[in-house]
């Protein structure tokens, strides 16, 4: 599909927000991003900088920059075009029924994934390690034992249970957490709220203004939480990308100005993406990497407003090409949707 539509003029899918009018594309984008996820941790093994539960011996800094590149974005957007869809879904459901299809579809599948998978990955991942030696069997007590004791109140546990299943644990979490928001979202406050975000983002360039709480969020809790996989850090930052998603589809607006930023918007997180590199060449790789594990100033603020930066920046224009070059259907989009949850 050719975007051959004035600067002005809204697309097609910017005009079914709305109406019932299924965005084809975004479902393209959950079928893309969910197969994404799938070879980002095939690369882990070979990745030089991130130590992973299995690690080939031989490593690789193409497979580095690629992991690189794509971090900051990637489960960003996910996490977004799932937020769009609570909004879609609230439009028909009581919130009962969103909440039961919520545990059908993600909570279920995370206990049984947890329960019937995770044990022998655990399994495969001691025996790589040399952390243990025997049976499949004789292990699970001893994992048991393991996992159980140092129990934690932390959204790592996800992880640490369900270990690839973490993202559905953190949509059933932002589902609960999230659903008065969407809820305060259909009142006046809420509209008036929107509305006033809305008139932000109508002028140029007023769309990068939400990498300022996302960045601040990072900032806010990096202090006061020990940085983790799928920790809290991740937890919040994320969890506003779930939010937002819902935002931006509940006025024309946003999409009106992704489509007119989009270069903005590309160009944004090739601005980051360089100055963080740049960060990298001055003080040391190190250093750099450390700013986002132990708040530092003014580095961490720095360092995370740039990160925030490529994280909206690419996002929102990869959303951009996916509305332009993917809202049709076909075969291989009816699969991958029957094949995913």
């Amino acid at each position: 599909m050719t975007d051959t539509y004035p600067a002005q003029t809204k697309t097609p899918a910017e005009r079914s927000v709305g109406k019932s009018v299924r965005l084809h594309y975004l479902d393209w984008l959950r079928v893309i991003l969910l197969f994404g996820v799938f070879l980002y941790h095939v690369l882990r093994p070979f990745d030089p900088l991130m130590p992973w539960h299995i690690n080939n011996a031989e490593k690789s800094d193409a497979v580095m920059g690629i992991l690189l590149t794509i971090n900051p974005w990637g489960i960003p957007l996910f996490f977004l075009v799932a937020g769009a869809g609570s909004m879609f879904a609230l439009r028909r459901r009581s919130n009962r029924q969103f909440i039961s299809e919520r545990v059908n579809r993600l909570l279920i599948p995370f206990i049984v994934g947890s329960i019937l998978l995770s044990p022998f990955q655990r399994y495969l991942e001691a025996l790589h390690n040399g952390s243990f030696q025997g049976s499949f069997l004789s292990f699970i007590p001893e994992w048991l034992a393991r996992s159980t004791s140092g129990i934690r109140f932390s959204p790592a546990e996800f992880g640490d249970w369900g270990l690839h299943l973490w993202f559905l644990a953190f949509l059933f979490a932002f589902s609960l957490l999230a659903l008065p928001i969407f809820r305060w979202f259909k009142r006046d406050a809420g509209l008036a709220f929107i509305s006033w975000l809305g008139r932000l983002v109508e002028k140029r360039g007023g769309i990068l203004l939400f990498v300022l709480p996302l960045a601040l969020a990072r900032v806010l809790v990096l202090p006061f939480v020990p940085v983790e996989e799928h920790g809290w850090l991740d937890f919040a930052y994320i969890f506003l990308f779930f939010v937002l998603g819902y935002i931006v589809y509940s006025d024309d607006r946003f999409l009106s100005a992704v489509r007119r930023d989009r270069w903005l918007l590309f160009a944004s997180g090739i601005a980051g993406l360089v100055a963080y590199f740049a960060l990298s060449m001055v003080y040391g790789e190190d250093v750099v990497i450390g700013w986002g594990f132990t708040f530092v100033f003014p580095g961490s603020i720095i360092g995370n407003l740039f990160f925030t930066l490529i994280s909206w920046g690419w996002a929102l224009f990869v959303l951009y090409l996916a509305m332009t070059r993917l809202n049709f259907s076909n075969k291989w989009l009816v699969y991958g949707n029957e094949t995913i949850l």
